[in-house]
C-alpha cells in the first residue's frame, strides 16, 4: 500500500511540475510561422506586381518570424506572455524552429517555381505574338 501511495505522489508531482513549466500538450508557446505559411499558400498566385510585392512582404515575414523565434529558443527574449523557456526545454524549440524553417523553404522554394513558370508562359505568348506580326509585317511589305 505504501508502494502504491507513493507512486502516486511521485506521478502527481510529475504532473505538477509539467503544468509549472507547461511541458503539457500546450507548451506555452505558439509559432508564428505555420500560419504564416498557410496564407502565404492560399494567396492566389496573379501575374502582376501586386502579388509579387505580397508575396515578398509574406517572405520577409516569416524570415523575421524564424529571428525572433530564435531569440526565444535561445532565451535571449520572452514569449507574448513575457515567459522565458526553460533551459530544458531550448533543444526542442529550436528542434521545433528547424522543422518550421525547412517546411517554410520548401513552400517558398515551390511558390517561386510555380510563379516563375507563370511569368515564362506568358512571356512565351507575348513572344509568339511578336513574331506573329512580324511575319504578317513582312508578308504585308514583299
Amino acid at each position: 500500500m505504501v508502494y502504491l501511495f507513493s507512486i502516486l505522489i511521485l506521478l502527481s508531482s510529475v504532473d505538477v511540475k509539467a503544468d509549472f513549466f507547461s511541458l503539457g500538450a500546450d507548451k506555452g508557446y505558439k509559432s508564428k510561422i505555420p500560419e504564416q505559411l498557410e496564407k502565404l499558400k492560399a494567396t492566389p498566385q496573379t501575374n502582376n506586381p501586386e502579388y509579387e510585392d505580397n508575396f515578398n512582404q509574406s517572405v520577409k515575414n516569416i524570415e523575421n518570424s524564424v529571428e525572433e523565434e530564435k531569440l526565444l529558443c535561445a532565451g535571449e527574449a520572452a514569449d507574448g506572455a513575457g515567459r522565458i523557456i526553460p533551459k530544458d526545454q531550448k533543444q526542442l524549440c529550436f528542434r521545433d524552429l528547424k522543422n518550421n524553417y525547412l517546411e517554410a523553404t520548401e513552400v517558398i522554394l515551390e511558390l517561386k517555381k510555380k510563379y516563375l513558370a507563370l511569368i515564362h508562359a506568358r512571356q512565351m505568348d507575348q513572344l509568339s505574338e511578336i513574331q506573329k506580326k512580324l511575319k504578317a509585317d513582312i508578308d504585308k511589305n514583299f
